[in-house]
């Protein structure tokens, strides 16, 4: 049994796990719907987007050089089109065009009339029965959004493996773009062992009795949600067969039932201890591919194939937990569901020296700050792998290699940011 007898390199605890990182089918979605998902193909627009000259301002359509010269005490004259001085100002632009020394009523969005070139804003104007009085002149193109200013046709707008934002579906909707190709979204159970677990949602702590909330089902399946769909399993206590009987019930085949999953992320019970079973029921389960990665915090971490699906096997301290999920989980579901944007990432420079061991990757909550238009980064002091507030006080984290003995003071260095 593989329990800690080497521990093995992030780079070759990566790599194995990006062996059995086995691409999502797609599947057609009405772009509303797309949220959040990750396109399974590129989207090219089908026609330029504003797809005529409009305006970009209430106000009115002119020639921009008969607005030449005009001023609060010297106001240009200017007259409506024929159409609007028989119809008012609901008169259709269709047909209509602008001749010399005319003006056309628009509100923002409409078709400019042929023949004119801006826009005057109308707190610059004064009507005047069928004629208006324009205060300060304009010139070619203002206030105009032109034809194909925001997309070209055959334009490529949203690529494949982005995560689709609200922005981004509202560019599918002005291109009338009713389905798009997405990658399913895998589901992964969220399962927490332990005897000294409390479900936070039902239990009420009692004084004297030395249990602890469940915080990992919340935060792994927080990480989890904006990737792939989870599925809260709750508390498995330690109990090798009671251990076996839910990840074989989780990962059952050609199951229709809500307990089934594509793949687990277990914490709790990863060590060595006398109650630590999870790497040996992988194991004896299926295959256990690692357990133990020169990482700190998160060295527990294993990973292991039952029934053909991936099992992530993650330390009980939720510090720990997360650090396993962004340095192997992350880029396992990254590569499952295609997402090929990066995370943001800010380089700042260490007010201290942050300490690390050669041998080991180490995963550094850190504080951001910016001082004269330049970021400046520094480690979390509290940084127990059992301390969550060492979470909720950064505002990103840093990856110290394995070969480096740490950060020196003044040395800029790569900062993931939380979001």
């Amino acid at each position: 049994m593989k329990l800690f007898r080497k521990l093995i390199s992030l780079d070759e605890a990566l790599k194995a796990v990006l062996a059995y990182a086995k691409p999502a089918e797609t599947e057609e979605l009405v772009f509303g719907d797309a949220l959040n998902r990750v396109l399974a193909e590129d989207v090219y627009s089908p026609a330029d987007s504003p797809p005529f000259d409009r305006a970009a301002m209430d106000g009115y359509a002119i020639r921009a050089e008969d607005s030449f010269g005009a001023s609060p005490n010297n106001p240009v004259l200017l007259r409506l089109t024929k159409s609007q001085r028989e119809k008012g100002k609901e008169s259709k632009v269709e047909g209509v065009e602008i001749g010399d020394g005319e003006c056309f009523s628009i509100q923002t969005g409409m078709a400019l009339p042929k023949g004119s070139n801006a826009v005057v804003m109308l707190e610059y104007t004064k009507e005047r029965g069928s004629e208006l009085e324009i205060f300060k002149p304009v010139t070619p193109g203002k206030n105009v959004s032109f034809k194909g200013e925001d997309v070209k046709k055959g334009e490529v707008v949203l690529t494949e493996g982005k995560r689709l934002r609200a922005h981004d579906v509202g560019m599918l909707a002005s291109l009338f773009k009713r389905s798009v190709k997405v990658y399913k979204r895998a589901k992964f159970g969220i399962m927490s062992t332990g005897n000294e677990l409390l479900n936070p949602e039902e239990a009420e702590p009692y004084e004297g009795e030395k249990r602890i909330a469940d915080v990992n089902s919340y935060v792994l399946a927080g990480l989890t949600e904006p990737i792939a769909s989870s599925y809260k399993i709750g508390i498995v206590r330690d109990n090798y067969d009671k251990i076996k009987t839910a990840i074989s019930g989780s990962l059952a085949v050609d199951s229709d039932s809500n307990y089934y999953c594509d793949g687990l992320l277990i914490s709790g019970g990863s060590s060595v201890g006398k109650r630590d079973f999870i790497a040996s029921v992988v194991e004896d389960s299926g295959e256990l591919v690692f357990h133990g990665v020169a990482i700190r915090p998160g060295e527990p971490t294993g990973f292991g194939i039952v029934n053909n699906k991936p099992v992530f096997i993650l330390p009980g301290y939720p510090v720990a937990a997360i650090s396993a999920f962004e340095l192997l989980v992350r880029p396992f579901l990254f590569a499952v569901h295609g997402v090929k944007e990066e995370r943001k990432r800010i380089f700042a420079v260490a007010r201290k020296k942050i300490p690390s061991a050669v041998g080991r990757t180490d995963f550094v909550r850190v504080k951001l700050l910016c001082k004269e238009n330049e970021y400046f980064v520094e480690p979390i002091r509290v940084s127990g792998s059992g301390i969550l507030s060492s979470m909720t006080k950064s505002d990103g984290f840093v990856v110290i290699e394995e070969n480096k003995e740490g950060v020196g003071a003044g040395e800029k260095v790569e900062v993931v940011v939380w979001g």
